[in-house]
């Protein structure tokens, strides 16, 4: 890493993201025929989109935060598609950035920035599918965040 690059990011933002890129991509198309079966002609898939935000720390001031997406179409019951992305990147943090505040940073904000490049994959890949482009809402990590938190704290109270 550019330790002066560090530096000076890092005195003006409390992170910086290093880099971005696709740790793992699957794209599974086991039935794309389905489509032109005359009893489908005119009907519409059902797709589902899950999302998933994990963070590793690398070391002292660096942390890989991942983005888990999987989208799933189906028509009648049969799998159309299946597309896995991880897509992640590597976060330099300040080093005076109190706790409290880097939890939110590197679960909200940095998905947020990233969120853009992993929709330009997920659209690629299933045009290059063969299909219409799949066009991911954007999505709201703050509420996400969130609702685990408040999750993780339920399940604590019940535990005790």
């Amino acid at each position: 890493m550019p330790k002066a690059q560090d530096q000076n990011q890092q005195s003006q933002y409390p992170f910086f993201i290093h880099d971005q890129y696709i740790k793992d991509l699957s794209f599974e198309n086991p039935n794309y025929v389905a489509k032109y079966d005359e009893k489908n002609k005119n009907k519409q898939p059902e797709v589902s989109v899950n999302v998933e935000t994990h963070v590793s720390k690398f070391d002292d001031e660096h942390y890989e935060v991942a983005m888990n997406l999987t989208a799933k179409s189906e028509l009648d019951g049969t799998s159309i598609f299946v597309l896995e992305l991880t897509y992640a990147g590597l976060v330099a943090v300040a080093k005076d950035l109190k706790p409290d505040v880097l939890e939110p940073v590197l679960l909200v904000h940095c998905p947020f920035l990233m969120f853009p490049f992993a929709r330009e994959i997920v659209a690629s890949v299933t045009r290059a599918g063969g299909y219409p482009p799949l066009m991911l809402d954007p999505i709201d990590f703050a509420s996400l965040y969130l609702a685990k938190k408040k999750e993780v704290e339920e399940n604590k109270g019940v535990a005790n």
